[in-house]
């Protein structure tokens, strides 16, 4: 696991393994996705979505999906 920190403008800097493991070089395009746990970053390249990122991407929606049951909320439900 990689810790990076903001800087004063907002840039992060990613570490050099994980640049060259997802294709990541000055430039290119990052989507940036939004969860309920944080931040996911796809780097946005001419080549397709890796098998493994494919398989690794279905698991967590499908770790999403059967944990919502977790955070049921009913109409006029407070807590």
């Amino acid at each position: 696991m990689s810790t990076v920190t903001v800087g004063d403008t907002g840039q992060i800097a990613l570490p050099k393994e994980l640049r060259e493991r997802y294709g990541i070089s000055s430039n290119t395009p990052l989507r940036v996705i939004e969860t309920r746990g944080g931040v996911l970053l796809v780097p946005l390249t001419d080549e397709g979505m890796s098998s493994v990122l494919e398989a690794e991407l279905a698991e967590w929606q499908a770790l999403g999906a059967s944990s919502w049951e977790d955070f049921r909320y009913d109409e006029g439900e407070t807590r």
